[in-house]
């Protein structure tokens, strides 16, 4: 039931721990001994971790910061957004994604930005986001790199 839903920052390196299973069902790349480290510095450059919990254990998170990029003007981006396999369907996302529009309402902000994935992409389209056309890719750094001579 949603009215069992809290949803709270979490500050604390314990309560961070406890969020990683969940994370690590949306960033299994992140290992479990670099979680806590990773978020606390991305903390230090405005990131933000909540968690909605259902008696005491996490079933959906997001992670946010505040940003101002020429595109897209000053704004609040959803970095991570998960909500355990077992309690889809239940809104919990949903609620979260309007705990982050109150963020971003009590910040000034107009618009909430996230990257979704083709499989994410119904859900986010029922809660009303408008999808963009652009595509979010990447580049390892040495692939840029002129070829060294021997």
């Amino acid at each position: 039931m949603l009215t069992e839903l809290e949803i709270a920052e979490l500050t604390r390196d314990d309560e961070l721990a406890a969020a990683y299973p969940l994370m690590a069902e949306l960033r299994p790349r992140v290992k479990a001994e670099d979680f806590v480290l990773q978020v606390r510095a991305q903390q230090r450059e405005g990131y933000r971790l909540l968690a909605g919990s259902v008696a005491g254990r996490p079933v959906t998170l997001a992670g946010c910061r505040i940003s101002i990029t020429l595109v897209r003007g000053r704004h609040l981006f959803v970095d991570d957004l998960v909500t355990a396999a077992s309690a889809q369907g239940n809104r919990y996302g949903t609620a979260m994604l309007r705990r982050l529009a109150e963020i971003a309402q009590a910040e000034g902000i107009d618009r909430v930005y996230l990257d979704s994935r083709d499989t994410a992409r119904t859900f986010y389209e029922q809660v009303g986001f408008t999808m963009n056309t652009s595509i979010p890719c990447y580049i390892e750094v040495a692939a840029l790199q002129p070829a060294r001579r021997q």
